[in-house]
């Protein structure tokens, strides 16, 4: 049984295209019992950031073309079209992509945690189609106790490294129910909008969207589910809300110390958390000296980022390591129930042989005396048992998991009936 994983991602295929061949949760099964009579055993990933099909099987190449013909009726896809965005993996590789893409590492943010449970979502939903065994069953469960080891053992999930997610990070550490704190965003820059998405993300649900266009204010606080008002109305706001995001333009600042402490007089020495995404800043640096007052502009943030880099570096190297140790329990798990029935099935197929051409050489030499006879099926008996016996005993010495598994697998191809095989294995 061969291990597949075929696919697009986000490094190899652009938005419009992964949109294209995302499949409607109810298409989901009718492809995945499309390919029962190619793959006893399935799993079809779709994300907003990929789109992949994980199988077992003793045909990738009629798999693979049943794919291909499934998408293109769904969506009228040229096959050029296909070949040039997606990509496979067999074995070992398939293996790898796997286990790196439920613990995040082949994801657009490495670290994120939608992952994993997208990808157990994903087997469920294979599981109560019937199209799961003893492989995929067997990888899979590997696949996510590889993915707890990662989040466990490492700081990879620990390390926000975009401007906007460091924001998110700091205020989690000052508000320890940041779901329970308001937001105010004066102005609608890009920077500004992101990180009240990425606060929207983690839970907040009270914000305030203040803006010199009152239309766009509106428009932002319609998906964020805020309320939107004046920038005049915004700025009276400031002492309501414990965080404040600013993404202004203007050459000079747009609140001084001043201002701010004006607004704090009522707070009560409630913590005021603000994220100035300005440039150039909104926030006068003063205001950072202030009672209560957490200040952050976008070069403190950017500094943050790139010292969680150079951490996140070290963790995803100390990840890649862990995927290692763990894709070698999986060859090893499989290489046990390859390698035994593997070197039985070869010297059962070499014996066959061996009869069949002495049955040969004995019919077109009938008066050859039985003590000759007996020689030569001795001789022959020894010579194949002499054969096999290095590679038997190469083969489960190699020391690496899985390099023996992919080599078991290789003689079966290489040596066996595919038939026979695939009879035996089902």
């Amino acid at each position: 049984m061969k291990f597949i994983a075929y696919g697009l991602n986000h490094v190899t295929a652009p938005l419009p295209v992964r949109e294209k061949y995302a499949l409607e949760p109810e298409k989901v099964r009718e492809v995945l019992a499309r390919l029962k009579s190619h793959s006893p055993e399935a799993v079809f990933l779709s994300t907003c950031n990929r789109v992949e099909f994980y199988l077992a099987t003793q045909s990738p190449e009629d798999c693979l073309g049943e794919i291909r013909k499934v998408l293109g009726q769904y969506h009228r896809l040229k096959p050029a079209e296909v070949k040039k965005y997606f990509y496979f993996y067999e074995g070992t590789e398939a293996f790898k992509h796997l286990f790196r893409v439920a613990s995040s590492l082949d994801s657009m943010v490495v670290g994120e945690a939608q992952i994993l449970g997208q990808v157990k979502d994903a087997y469920q939903e294979s599981q109560e189609a019937g199209m799961t065994g003893a492989t995929l069953n067997g990888v899979f469960h590997r696949a996510f106790g590889a993915a707890k080891r990662v989040r466990t053992q490492t700081e990879i999930a620990r390390m926000p490294v975009s401007v906007s997610s460091v924001a998110v990070d700091l205020a989690r550490k000052i508000f320890s129910a940041l779901p329970e704190h308001p937001v105010l965003l004066l102005g609608a820059g890009e920077m500004g909008e992101l990180t009240a998405k990425y606060l929207a993300d983690a839970g907040v649900k009270d914000f305030f969207i203040a803006n010199r266009t009152l239309e766009k204010a509106q428009a932002l606080a319609e998906r964020l589910g805020g309320k939107a008002l004046a920038l005049s109305e915004g700025f009276s706001r400031i002492g309501e809300v414990d965080i404040l995001l600013t993404s202004l333009g203007g050459s000079s600042f747009a609140l001084k110390r001043g201002d701010l402490e004006a607004a704090l007089k009522n707070r009560k020495g409630r913590s005021l958390f603000i994220i100035d995404m300005g440039v150039p800043r909104n926030i006068d640096p003063e205001v950072g000296r202030l009672e209560s007052v957490y200040l952050y502009n976008v070069d403190n943030l950017s500094a943050i980022a790139e010292a969680n880099r150079s951490g996140r570096q070290k963790a995803v190297e100390e990840a890649e390591e862990i995927l290692k140790e763990e894709v070698d329990k999986l060859c090893a798990w499989l290489s046990a129930r390859e390698l035994a029935p593997t070197i039985v099935r070869l010297r059962e197929h070499f014996e066959v042989i061996r009869e069949t051409k002495l049955k040969e050489f004995f019919e077109r030499n009938k008066d050859l005396p039985e003590k000759e006879r007996k020689a030569v099926e001795r001789l022959t008996h020894d010579l194949i048992g002499r054969l096999l016996h290095d590679p038997s005993v190469n083969l489960k010495e190699i020391p690496n998991e899985a390099d023996r598994f992919d080599y078991a697998r290789m003689l079966n191809e290489i040596f066996l009936n595919k038939d026979h095989f695939k009879n035996d294995r089902d």
